[in-house]
């Protein structure tokens, strides 16, 4: 398992400014979200022997819930492995679900046919982590993006032309349509996995990790692009990050995975501000913020290494082996801590969150 420095941002955000926040946007959440998720559960079967027989499940996400409304930025952030990315797919119907149910627009994504899958996918779009791996390295940047349209039954008086007009959207050149994807940079790359997201006209993206794979500089060039993008087309993401500096800077909202559970979520600015639970303040403690004068420097906060079974389903807290908590007790061994929170929509699952660990040196 990683560590939280792993978690960490040594980036420091784009330009370098782990402290700098966006003007957040105003999210008018009077209405319903446009994407509810509620209990998720993914498990994936472990086999073993000559025939390949189940031996026991990963419970790989375990009854996540979360809103996403019109427009906004929810940052998803956790350790490698807990979840995260299945998560993703699972909202996108790439893996089923076991169980919970995930809502989009009205939609019942479990419930849809091939016919609505498809309606789907062309509403909801991912970028990939991998901005090489995940475009075909034998077809023109032309081609793949054509053949999106195609495969979503976009009929266009001139897909070319329309083609032209997504690398432009994205910072590339039309004439760029004749050329494969070795031929451009990684940033570039990732670009045009942009493009072909945006070729089907969706509005929500999940963003995997899409700049994780890039050099610093690079990475603010596409984080401003992503900002772009949503403010002139609308666009809600859910955005999928190691970097807290950097979800910092994106997002509206926050939420913390770990071993398969979001164990806090909130606004941006109120769970920056005030981590409620140990294992978000243990994250942010590793976030390094730029202090000259040093009187403001904070300490890590040092997990123990401990054994966790993601194949094992307990009824107690999943951080409890790690819990650095001084107050950790046996209802944390035997109870399992529910989302508990206030009218300021900050939750989090933690029998004792309201106290603050130590984190200044």
């Amino acid at each position: 398992m990683s560590s939280p420095l792993e978690c960490g941002a040594p980036s420091g955000g784009p330009e370098g400014e782990s402290t700098a926040r966006r003007a957040r946007t105003s999210i008018d959440r009077s209405g319903e979200p446009l994407l509810s998720v509620r209990d998720l559960a993914v498990r994936f079967p472990l086999r073993v022997g000559a025939f390949g027989r189940v031996r026991e499940e990963v419970l790989a996400v375990d009854g996540v819930s979360f809103d996403i409304w019109p427009g906004e930025t929810l940052g998803l952030v956790g350790e490698s492995g807990c979840g995260k990315s299945t998560t993703a797919r699972a909202i996108l119907r790439l893996l089923d679900a076991n169980e919970g149910r995930i809502v989009f627009d009205g939609l019942d994504v479990g419930s849809l046919d091939r016919a609505g899958l498809r309606a789907l996918r062309s509403r909801v779009q991912i970028v990939f982590q991998d901005p090489f791996g995940s475009l075909d390295p034998r077809m023109s940047v032309g081609s793949m993006l054509q053949e999106a349209l195609t495969a979503h039954r976009r009929r266009g008086s001139n897909p070319r032309a329309r083609a032209g007009e997504l690398l432009e959207r994205v910072g590339l050149a039309a004439g760029d349509l004749g050329r494969f994807p070795h031929e451009f940079s990684g940033g570039q790359r990732q670009r045009l996995g942009i493009a072909r997201a945006l070729s089907v006209e969706p509005d929500f993206l999940v963003l995997d990790e899409p700049v994780s794979a890039l050099d610093v500089s690079v990475q603010a060039q596409v984080i401003n692009l992503l900002d772009d993008l949503q403010r002139d087309l609308g666009l809600t993401y859910l955005f999928i990050a190691h970097d807290l500096a950097l979800v910092e800077h994106v997002s509206d909202r926050v939420a913390v995975m770990y071993l398969g559970r979001i164990v806090e979520i909130g606004g941006t600015d109120v769970l920056y501000d005030d981590p409620r639970h140990p294992y978000t303040q243990a994250l942010l403690a590793a976030v390094p913020r730029p202090d000259p004068s040093g009187r403001g420097k904070r300490r890590r906060i040092a997990l123990p290494e401990a054994e966790s079974d993601p194949a094992v389903q307990g009824s107690a807290c999943p951080f409890e082996p790690r819990c650095p908590h001084p107050l950790k007790d046996e209802l944390c061994k035997d109870v399992l801590p529910p989302m508990k929170g206030g009218a300021d929509g900050h939750f989090a699952a933690c029998h004792h969150q309201r106290f603050r660990l130590e984190t200044r040196g």
